[in-house]
Protein backbone atom coordinates (compact mmCIF):
# COMPACT_ATOMS: atom_id res chain seq x y z
CA UNK A 1 0.00 0.00 0.00
CA UNK A 2 1.14 3.64 -0.81
CA UNK A 3 2.31 5.52 1.48
CA UNK A 4 0.30 8.66 2.11
CA UNK A 5 1.69 12.10 1.97
CA UNK A 6 1.75 14.79 4.66
CA UNK A 7 2.71 18.81 4.12
CA UNK A 8 3.77 20.82 7.07
CA UNK A 9 3.30 24.81 6.54
CA UNK A 10 5.61 26.36 9.25
CA UNK A 11 7.95 29.05 9.26
CA UNK A 12 11.12 30.36 11.70
CA UNK A 13 13.30 32.93 12.00
CA UNK A 14 14.57 36.05 14.03
CA UNK A 15 11.23 37.56 13.63
CA UNK A 16 9.07 34.88 14.27
CA UNK A 17 11.15 32.65 16.13
CA UNK A 18 12.05 28.68 15.95
CA UNK A 19 8.92 27.20 17.77
CA UNK A 20 7.13 26.83 15.06
CA UNK A 21 9.08 25.15 13.12
CA UNK A 22 11.13 22.84 15.35
CA UNK A 23 7.67 21.17 16.98
CA UNK A 24 6.33 20.31 13.48
CA UNK A 25 9.98 19.40 12.20
CA UNK A 26 9.41 17.17 15.30
CA UNK A 27 5.95 15.92 14.32
CA UNK A 28 7.56 15.10 10.60
CA UNK A 29 10.40 12.88 12.22
CA UNK A 30 7.72 11.14 14.17
CA UNK A 31 5.62 10.79 10.78
CA UNK A 32 8.37 10.04 8.40
CA UNK A 33 8.55 6.13 8.72
CA UNK A 34 4.46 5.55 7.78
CA UNK A 35 4.31 8.59 5.56
CA UNK A 36 6.06 10.69 2.77
CA UNK A 37 6.79 13.80 4.47
CA UNK A 38 7.23 17.60 2.63
CA UNK A 39 8.38 20.77 4.28
CA UNK A 40 7.16 23.95 2.89
CA UNK A 41 8.45 27.51 4.59
CA UNK A 42 10.27 30.26 3.75
CA UNK A 43 13.56 31.82 3.95
CA UNK A 44 14.99 29.16 5.55
CA UNK A 45 18.64 29.20 7.11
CA UNK A 46 21.30 26.89 6.32
CA UNK A 47 20.69 25.46 9.48
CA UNK A 48 16.75 24.86 8.70
CA UNK A 49 17.10 23.30 5.60
CA UNK A 50 20.30 20.98 7.21
CA UNK A 51 17.23 19.90 9.65
CA UNK A 52 15.02 19.42 6.95
CA UNK A 53 16.87 17.44 4.40
CA UNK A 54 17.79 15.15 8.05
CA UNK A 55 13.89 14.50 8.23
CA UNK A 56 11.68 15.04 5.16
CA UNK A 57 11.56 13.37 1.84
CA UNK A 58 11.35 16.90 0.31
CA UNK A 59 11.38 20.58 0.78
CA UNK A 60 8.98 23.69 -0.90
CA UNK A 61 10.77 26.79 -1.17
CA UNK A 62 8.27 29.48 -0.25
CA UNK A 63 7.56 32.99 -1.42
CA UNK A 64 8.23 35.64 1.62
CA UNK A 65 5.75 37.89 0.40
CA UNK A 66 2.05 37.37 0.78
CA UNK A 67 2.30 35.33 -2.41
CA UNK A 68 3.00 32.27 0.06
CA UNK A 69 -0.28 32.13 0.62
CA UNK A 70 -1.74 31.22 -2.35
CA UNK A 71 1.22 29.69 -3.82
CA UNK A 72 0.81 27.36 -1.17
CA UNK A 73 -2.94 26.34 -2.08
CA UNK A 74 -1.89 26.29 -5.85
CA UNK A 75 0.71 23.11 -5.01
CA UNK A 76 -2.08 21.31 -3.20
CA UNK A 77 -3.25 18.42 -5.51
CA UNK A 78 -6.49 17.23 -2.48
CA UNK A 79 -4.66 14.29 -1.37
CA UNK A 80 -2.54 14.92 1.04
CA UNK A 81 -2.75 15.92 4.86
CA UNK A 82 -1.58 19.67 5.43
CA UNK A 83 -0.17 20.33 8.61
CA UNK A 84 -0.11 24.24 9.36
CA UNK A 85 1.70 25.71 12.54
CA UNK A 86 1.86 29.65 12.67
CA UNK A 87 -1.06 32.17 13.91
CA UNK A 88 -1.08 34.19 11.00
CA UNK A 89 -3.62 31.02 9.17
CA UNK A 90 -7.00 32.24 9.25
CA UNK A 91 -10.43 29.93 9.55
CA UNK A 92 -10.97 31.25 5.64
CA UNK A 93 -7.18 29.44 4.83
CA UNK A 94 -8.74 26.73 6.88
CA UNK A 95 -11.31 26.74 4.23
CA UNK A 96 -9.76 26.75 1.42
CA UNK A 97 -7.42 23.99 2.20
CA UNK A 98 -9.93 21.87 3.00
CA UNK A 99 -11.80 23.02 -0.07
CA UNK A 100 -8.88 20.91 -1.88
CA UNK A 101 -10.09 17.61 -0.83
CA UNK A 102 -6.97 17.31 2.11
CA UNK A 103 -7.34 16.61 5.15
CA UNK A 104 -6.30 19.39 7.86
CA UNK A 105 -4.18 19.53 10.61
CA UNK A 106 -3.72 22.21 13.05
CA UNK A 107 -0.67 23.00 15.69
CA UNK A 108 -1.92 25.64 18.08
CA UNK A 109 -1.68 27.09 21.46
CA UNK A 110 -3.54 29.91 21.29
CA UNK A 111 -7.07 29.17 20.33
CA UNK A 112 -7.93 32.28 19.32
CA UNK A 113 -10.17 31.83 15.97
CA UNK A 114 -12.49 29.18 15.24
CA UNK A 115 -10.93 25.83 13.88
CA UNK A 116 -12.45 23.98 10.66
CA UNK A 117 -9.15 21.44 10.83
CA UNK A 118 -10.28 18.23 10.73
CA UNK A 119 -7.22 17.76 14.37
CA UNK A 120 -5.91 20.25 16.93
CA UNK A 121 -3.07 19.77 18.37
CA UNK A 122 -1.94 21.78 21.49
CA UNK A 123 1.05 20.05 23.54
CA UNK A 124 0.64 22.43 26.59
CA UNK A 125 0.83 21.19 29.58
CA UNK A 126 -3.09 21.33 31.21
CA UNK A 127 -4.03 22.32 27.19
CA UNK A 128 -8.24 22.13 27.97
CA UNK A 129 -9.53 20.27 24.46
CA UNK A 130 -12.77 22.55 25.41
CA UNK A 131 -11.99 25.74 25.04
CA UNK A 132 -11.36 25.13 21.57
CA UNK A 133 -14.04 26.69 19.03
CA UNK A 134 -14.34 24.33 16.28
CA UNK A 135 -16.85 22.11 14.21
CA UNK A 136 -18.52 19.05 15.40
CA UNK A 137 -16.04 16.70 13.77
CA UNK A 138 -12.91 18.07 14.98
CA UNK A 139 -10.43 15.82 16.65
CA UNK A 140 -8.30 18.19 19.57
CA UNK A 141 -5.33 16.26 21.05
CA UNK A 142 -4.08 17.98 24.34
CA UNK A 143 -0.90 17.95 26.94
CA UNK A 144 2.07 16.14 26.92
CA UNK A 145 0.46 12.67 26.08
CA UNK A 146 0.86 14.15 22.54
CA UNK A 147 4.25 15.99 23.41
CA UNK A 148 5.70 17.04 20.06
CA UNK A 149 9.32 15.86 20.55
CA UNK A 150 12.73 15.13 18.61
CA UNK A 151 13.49 11.42 17.80
CA UNK A 152 16.38 11.41 20.89
CA UNK A 153 14.06 12.26 23.96
CA UNK A 154 12.31 8.90 23.41
CA UNK A 155 15.38 7.16 24.45
CA UNK A 156 15.59 5.50 27.58
CA UNK A 157 17.26 7.51 30.00
CA UNK A 158 21.27 7.08 29.59
CA UNK A 159 23.10 7.12 32.50
CA UNK A 160 25.86 9.84 33.14
CA UNK A 161 28.74 9.07 36.02
CA UNK A 162 29.17 13.10 36.07
CA UNK A 163 27.40 16.25 35.47
CA UNK A 164 30.02 18.19 33.57
CA UNK A 165 28.08 21.90 33.79
CA UNK A 166 26.05 23.32 36.74
CA UNK A 167 23.28 24.57 34.65
CA UNK A 168 22.43 24.72 30.86
CA UNK A 169 20.46 28.14 29.96
CA UNK A 170 18.27 27.29 26.56
CA UNK A 171 16.36 30.74 25.62
CA UNK A 172 15.33 29.42 22.42
CA UNK A 173 16.92 29.64 19.28
CA UNK A 174 16.59 33.30 18.53
CA UNK A 175 16.43 34.95 22.01
CA UNK A 176 15.28 38.46 21.06
CA UNK A 177 15.10 39.45 23.88
CA UNK A 178 18.66 38.73 25.13
CA UNK A 179 17.20 36.79 28.19
CA UNK A 180 20.52 34.34 28.03
CA UNK A 181 22.87 37.39 28.10
CA UNK A 182 20.38 38.77 31.39
CA UNK A 183 20.56 35.39 32.90
CA UNK A 184 24.67 34.92 32.66
CA UNK A 185 25.19 38.60 33.68
CA UNK A 186 23.45 37.70 36.98
CA UNK A 187 25.29 34.25 37.71
CA UNK A 188 28.36 36.56 36.93
CA UNK A 189 27.40 38.83 39.73
CA UNK A 190 26.37 36.17 42.12
CA UNK A 191 29.58 34.20 41.60
CA UNK A 192 28.48 30.86 40.10
CA UNK A 193 30.84 28.63 41.02
CA UNK A 194 30.14 26.18 38.41
CA UNK A 195 30.47 25.46 34.47
CA UNK A 196 27.67 27.18 32.94
CA UNK A 197 26.81 26.06 29.02
CA UNK A 198 24.35 28.28 26.95
CA UNK A 199 22.44 27.11 23.73
CA UNK A 200 21.53 29.79 21.47
CA UNK A 201 22.78 33.40 21.05
CA UNK A 202 24.49 35.31 23.32
CA UNK A 203 24.94 39.19 22.90
CA UNK A 204 28.73 39.35 22.30
CA UNK A 205 29.05 42.48 25.67
CA UNK A 206 28.92 40.10 27.37
CA UNK A 207 32.22 38.25 26.83
CA UNK A 208 35.26 39.63 28.63
CA UNK A 209 35.12 40.54 32.02
CA UNK A 210 33.16 37.84 33.59
CA UNK A 211 34.41 35.18 36.96
CA UNK A 212 31.95 32.28 35.76
CA UNK A 213 33.01 29.40 33.30
CA UNK A 214 30.63 29.30 30.37
CA UNK A 215 30.96 27.66 27.19
CA UNK A 216 28.52 28.50 24.50
CA UNK A 217 26.95 26.78 21.12
CA UNK A 218 24.39 27.63 18.43
CA UNK A 219 22.49 25.36 16.19
CA UNK A 220 22.90 22.51 17.63
CA UNK A 221 20.55 19.35 17.08
CA UNK A 222 17.98 17.93 19.47
CA UNK A 223 21.15 14.82 20.23
CA UNK A 224 23.33 17.70 20.95
CA UNK A 225 20.84 19.41 23.13
CA UNK A 226 19.41 16.10 24.91
CA UNK A 227 23.29 15.52 25.97
CA UNK A 228 23.59 18.64 27.23
CA UNK A 229 20.52 18.54 29.51
CA UNK A 230 21.63 15.21 30.85
CA UNK A 231 25.17 16.48 31.71
CA UNK A 232 23.64 19.42 33.27
CA UNK A 233 22.69 19.64 37.29
CA UNK A 234 19.83 21.79 36.29
CA UNK A 235 18.12 24.28 33.59
CA UNK A 236 17.30 27.84 33.22
CA UNK A 237 14.60 27.77 30.18
CA UNK A 238 11.38 29.67 28.94
CA UNK A 239 7.98 27.68 29.31
CA UNK A 240 8.11 26.98 25.70
CA UNK A 241 8.85 23.78 24.16
CA UNK A 242 12.32 23.63 25.47
CA UNK A 243 10.70 23.13 28.96
CA UNK A 244 8.84 19.83 27.07
CA UNK A 245 11.93 18.77 26.05
CA UNK A 246 13.14 19.23 29.86
CA UNK A 247 10.77 17.03 31.11
CA UNK A 248 11.20 14.05 28.92
CA UNK A 249 14.97 14.55 29.55
CA UNK A 250 13.98 14.46 33.77
CA UNK A 251 16.19 17.76 33.64
CA UNK A 252 15.43 19.67 36.88
CA UNK A 253 15.09 23.26 35.93
CA UNK A 254 14.22 26.95 37.09
CA UNK A 255 11.68 27.87 34.99
CA UNK A 256 10.11 31.73 33.70
CA UNK A 257 8.38 32.38 30.68
CA UNK A 258 8.85 36.29 28.58
CA UNK A 259 6.03 35.98 26.09
CA UNK A 260 1.91 35.98 26.63
CA UNK A 261 1.61 32.19 24.62
CA UNK A 262 3.76 31.12 27.19
CA UNK A 263 1.98 31.84 30.48
CA UNK A 264 -0.78 28.79 30.30
CA UNK A 265 2.11 26.53 29.80
CA UNK A 266 3.99 28.29 32.84
CA UNK A 267 1.36 28.07 35.52
CA UNK A 268 0.62 24.67 34.24
CA UNK A 269 4.20 23.71 34.94
CA UNK A 270 4.13 25.60 38.61
CA UNK A 271 0.87 23.95 39.10
CA UNK A 272 2.39 20.22 38.30
CA UNK A 273 5.45 20.72 39.75
CA UNK A 274 7.27 20.45 36.94
CA UNK A 275 10.46 22.73 37.69
CA UNK A 276 11.01 25.52 40.04
CA UNK A 277 8.96 28.46 38.45
CA UNK A 278 10.39 32.21 39.30
CA UNK A 279 8.05 34.40 36.66
CA UNK A 280 8.61 36.94 34.16
CA UNK A 281 12.25 36.12 32.51
CA UNK A 282 12.39 39.92 31.92
CA UNK A 283 12.22 40.61 35.54
CA UNK A 284 14.47 38.59 37.25
CA UNK A 285 16.93 39.59 39.92
CA UNK A 286 20.13 38.20 41.48
CA UNK A 287 17.90 37.43 45.09
CA UNK A 288 15.31 35.37 43.42
CA UNK A 289 17.39 33.65 40.87
CA UNK A 290 19.99 32.74 43.93
CA UNK A 291 16.64 31.58 45.64
CA UNK A 292 15.60 29.36 42.95
CA UNK A 293 18.89 27.72 42.30
CA UNK A 294 18.94 26.65 45.93
CA UNK A 295 16.07 25.08 45.85
CA UNK A 296 16.47 23.16 42.73
CA UNK A 297 19.65 22.11 44.16
CA UNK A 298 18.60 20.11 46.98
CA UNK A 299 18.35 16.12 46.68
CA UNK A 300 14.28 16.33 47.75
CA UNK A 301 13.33 19.18 45.19
CA UNK A 302 15.52 16.91 42.28
CA UNK A 303 13.70 14.02 43.43
CA UNK A 304 10.51 15.53 43.77
CA UNK A 305 10.40 17.66 40.13
CA UNK A 306 12.02 14.50 38.34
CA UNK A 307 9.15 12.04 39.50
CA UNK A 308 6.77 14.31 38.24
CA UNK A 309 8.22 14.40 35.02
CA UNK A 310 7.99 10.95 35.03
CA UNK A 311 4.28 10.73 36.21
CA UNK A 312 3.49 13.79 33.32
CA UNK A 313 5.33 12.64 30.64
CA UNK A 314 5.91 8.78 29.36
CA UNK A 315 7.63 9.55 26.26
CA UNK A 316 4.94 7.73 23.96
CA UNK A 317 3.47 10.48 22.41
CA UNK A 318 5.05 8.91 19.34
CA UNK A 319 2.91 6.24 18.97
CA UNK A 320 0.11 8.20 19.86
CA UNK A 321 0.78 10.54 17.39
CA UNK A 322 1.23 8.32 14.53
CA UNK A 323 -2.09 6.38 14.86
CA UNK A 324 -4.02 9.42 15.40
CA UNK A 325 -2.63 10.43 11.69
CA UNK A 326 -3.35 6.72 10.41
CA UNK A 327 -6.95 7.35 11.13
CA UNK A 328 -7.09 10.62 9.19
Amino acid sequence: MAKGTIIFRADGGANLGMGHFIRSLALAEMLNQAFNCIFATRNPSEYQLKEISSVCHKYINLSNDDEHYLQFLNILTGNEIVVLDNYFFSTDYQRAIRAKGCKLVCIDDLNEIHFVADMIINHSIGADPSVYSKETYTKVLTGLDFALLRQPYFQDDASFDEKKYGAVIIMGGTDPLDLSSKTLHILNQIKFPKPIVVVGKVNSTFHGNNSINVSHFEHLSSFQILSLMRTSEFGLLPASTVSIEACAARLPFICGYFVENQKKNYDSIKEQELAICIGDWTKIGSLSLCAAIKKITTPDTIRRVTKNQVKMLDRKSNIRLVNAFLEL
